[in-house]
C-alpha cells in the first residue's frame, strides 16, 4: 500500500463519516428548530448525500442548492434542486425554518461570507435557524488536505505544501475559525444559540490507521477538535 493511501478513506468509511454530520446536524435541527414554513435548505449540497439523511431524520421538506447542480445524486428522498450559491439562493424572503451550511463556509471567498450569510438570513423565516459545521483548521491532521499541520501555515506556504497532499481534488478552501464566523453571523443579525465542539467516530478512520489512532482519537479530539458545529438564531 502506498503512503498515501493510508489516509484516505474507502467508500464505507466516507459513508461513515457523512451518517454521522447528519445525524449530528439533524439532532441540533431537532432541538434548536421551529415549524413555520415547513421548508428547509441544504446550502451548497454538493452531491445530496447529506442532504437525504437530512430528509430522512427531520420533519422538513428539503431543498438542496449547489452551483453545480448536474452532480446532484438524489438519493431515494423527495428533495427539490436548485442551482445557485450560497450569495444568490433561488428561494423567496423568509420562506424556509431551517438552513445547513455544513462544511460550506470555509469554502466561500472572503469577499463574499457576508453577503452569503446575509443572504441565508434573509431566506429564513422569523426564528428560524442556520445550522452547521466548519472544520478545525489547527486539527492535527487537516481534514482537506490530509497533511499535518496544514492550516498553521501561511497562505503561500500552504500552496506549496498543498503539493504534497494525497487528495484528488483542488485546493479551494480558506483558514476560517467559528469565531470569525460568528462575528460574521451577528454583524448580520443572528443570534448565537450554541457552538460547540465535534468529533467523527473511529468509524471514518482510513482502515490502515484505524488501529494505532482509533484508541486515541477521544483524548486528541478533546485537545483539538475535529469540527465546530454552530446554531444562529434569526430573531422572531
Amino acid at each position: 500500500m502506498k503512503p498515501s493511501q493510508l489516509v484516505m478513506q474507502s467508500d464505507e468509511e466516507w459513508y461513515a463519516r457523512t451518517s454521522e454530520l447528519a445525524d449530528s446536524l439533524s439532532r441540533l435541527i431537532r432541538k434548536y428548530g421551529c415549524r413555520s414554513t415547513g421548508l428547509a435548505v441544504d446550502v451548497g449540497c454538493q452531491t445530496g448525500a447529506v442532504t437525504s439523511l437530512l430528509a430522512g431524520q427531520t420533519e422538513f421538506h428539503w431543498i438542496g442548492v449547489d452551483p453545480k447542480i448536474e452532480q446532484v445524486r438524489e438519493v431515494g428522498a423527495d428533495i427539490d434542486w436548485y442551482e445557485g450559491w450560497a450569495h444568490d439562493i433561488p428561494l423567496p424572503d423568509g420562506s424556509v425554518d431551517c438552513a445547513v451550511l455544513a462544511n460550506v463556509y470555509e469554502h466561500i471567498l472572503p469577499s463574499m461570507r457576508s453577503a452569503s450569510v446575509a443572504e441565508i438570513f434573509r431566506v429564513l423565516s422569523p426564528g428560524g435557524i442556520l445550522v452547521g459545521q466548519i472544520p478545525n483548521p489547527f486539527s492535527v491532521i487537516e481534514s482537506h488536505s490530509r497533511l499535518p499541520f496544514m492550516g498553521w501555515l501561511p497562505p503561500h506556504i500552504r500552496l506549496i505544501y498543498w503539493r504534497f497532499s494525497p487528495v484528488p481534488w483542488g485546493h479551494d478552501f480558506y483558514v476560517v475559525t467559528w469565531r470569525s464566523m460568528q462575528r460574521v453571523a451577528e454583524r448580520v443579525g443572528f443570534e448565537t444559540s450554541l457552538i460547540c465542539r465535534f468529533g467523527y467516530s473511529r468509524a471514518v478512520l482510513p482502515h490502515a490507521v484505524r488501529r494505532f489512532l482509533g484508541p486515541i482519537l477521544p483524548v486528541v479530539q478533546m485537545l483539538c477538535p475535529w469540527a465546530w458545529q454552530f446554531v444562529f438564531r434569526k430573531p422572531s
